[in-house]
């Protein structure tokens, strides 16, 4: 095995563990898919680069740098929002096209409702309103290559914080694993 298959395997524990906070949200009410939600499966992601780090450097006694932490952190990220992304496009694209349809329309309505409690003139509110109408919702792979950039960028200033966070000394006694 390489230096980093526990990041991978960390990675793939939380990149499935986001995918089922997904689908239940979608078996629950898939609706809600159009709203904030969704963004509570990233908290499987940020427990396992905490958690997988913390027990990554205790395995190998220590990080030698902090180069080292962020790298192992980060493939913990790439790895888990690769996979997730991508099983996202295959439930959208494939195992349920009809979401970005629903998502669409919630997202109409929501912002129909928003607009006018905050007294936008009916002007503007259709001007907004058109503007989401005239959108795709479906996932492209232009929309997926950029999902993943993102995906990659946020994961590695997510893991600069907690690279500097899991490097710290440890006072415990080393555990080591045996294969």
């Amino acid at each position: 095995m390489n230096k980093y298959s526990s990041s991978i395997k960390y990675g793939v524990i939380a990149g499935i563990i986001m995918f089922v906070i997904i689908l239940m949200i979608y078996f629950i009410n898939v609706n809600k898919l159009a709203g904030f939600l969704p963004m509570i499966a990233y908290v499987p992601l940020i427990f396992a680069m905490i958690w997988g780090g913390i027990t990554i450097r205790r395995e190998q006694g220590g990080f030698k740098d902090y180069g080292q932490a962020f790298l192992t952190v980060f493939i913990i990220s790439i790895t888990a929002t690769v996979l997730f992304d991508t099983l996202n496009f295959t439930l959208y694209k494939v195992i349920d096209p009809q979401i970005p349809v629903i998502i669409k329309a919630k997202v109409i309505e929501n912002t129909g409702e928003w607009m006018e409690k905050l007294g936008s003139t009916d002007e503007k509110t259709e001007e907004a309103l058109q503007r989401i109408k005239d959108q795709d919702f479906t996932p492209t792979i232009k929309s997926q290559l950029i999902r993943y950039a993102s995906s990659a960028v946020i994961g590695a200033i997510f893991s600069a914080l907690i690279g500097l966070f899991v490097n710290r000394p440890d006072d415990r006694p080393v555990v080591k694993t045996y294969e």
